[in-house]
C-alpha cells in the first residue's frame, strides 16, 4: 500500500461516515506540483461526538494501530490523533479542527480532485496548501516545504488565487516568508 491508497482508503471512510475532511500537506502539494517521496498522510477532520465509534471501528483491525484514548482526546481538545498501517508503517495524521476560523475557510474552499488512479478525494485548495506550508517554515524552517511551493508555483502557479494568499498571508502572519517565496520564484 502506498500514501495514495492509504488516503483513498480514508477518504473513503470518511465520506462514508459523513466527515467533513481535506487532505493537506505533502500529499495535496503533489496534486499541484511534483512528486515527491511522502510516509504519511495529512487530513484535516471535522469531527463530532458521533463519529467516535465510526472511526475507531473502520480503524480497528490488524490491518491499522488507532489509540482511542489520543482520538478522544484530539476531539475533546483539538490536535491530532494517528492511524498506522501495520504492514506498510504508513500513517495518517488525522488534524482535529474545532470547525471555525481558518481551518472552516479551507474545509469549505476543498476540491474534489481525480488522482492518477481514478480515486476522487477532497483535498485543500492550493493557496491554502501554501499558506500551511508557508506556517510550518515559519515554525520549524524545512526548506521541504518552501521546495513544495516553487514547485506549485512552477507547474500550477496560474490558477492560484493571488488576493486570497497575499489577505490570508496577513492574516496568518507569514507575510515575509510569503514575499520570500514570491522572490524566489520571480512573481
Amino acid at each position: 500500500m502506498g500514501p495514495f491508497d492509504l488516503a483513498q482508503t480514508a477518504a473513503a471512510v470518511l465520506d462514508r461516515i459523513g466527515v467533513r475532511y481535506i487532505i493537506t500537506g505533502s500529499m495535496a502539494s503533489m496534486m499541484y506540483g511534483e512528486i515527491r517521496a511522502t510516509a504519511d498522510v495529512d487530513i484535516v477532520v471535522d469531527l463530532r461526538a458521533g463519529h467516535y465509534h465510526s472511526i475507531l471501528e473502520a480503524f480497528s483491525s490488524d490491518e491499522y494501530y488507532i489509540s482511542a484514548e489520543a482520538v478522544m482526546h484530539a476531539m475533546r481538545f483539538g490536535g491530532m490523533f494517528n492511524v498506522i498501517h501495520s504492514t506498510s508503517g504508513l500513517k495518517i495524521d488525522f488534524v482535529v479542527t474545532d470547525g471555525t476560523g481558518y481551518d472552516d475557510v479551507r474545509l469549505c474552499r476543498s476540491r474534489t480532485m481525480k488522482t492518477e488512479s481514478g480515486a476522487e478525494m477532497k483535498f485543500s485548495a492550493p493557496e491554502d496548501v501554501i499558506l500551511k506550508k508557508l506556517e510550518f517554515y515559519k515554525q520549524g524552517g524545512s526548506d521541504k516545504h518552501l521546495r513544495d511551493i516553487a514547485s506549485m508555483i512552477k507547474i500550477s502557479g496560474e490558477l492560484f488565487d493571488r488576493d486570497y494568499l497575499e489577505k490570508w498571508a496577513i492574516h496568518l502572519q507569514v507575510t515575509e516568508e510569503w514575499n520570500a517565496v514570491k522572490s524566489r520564484v520571480g512573481w
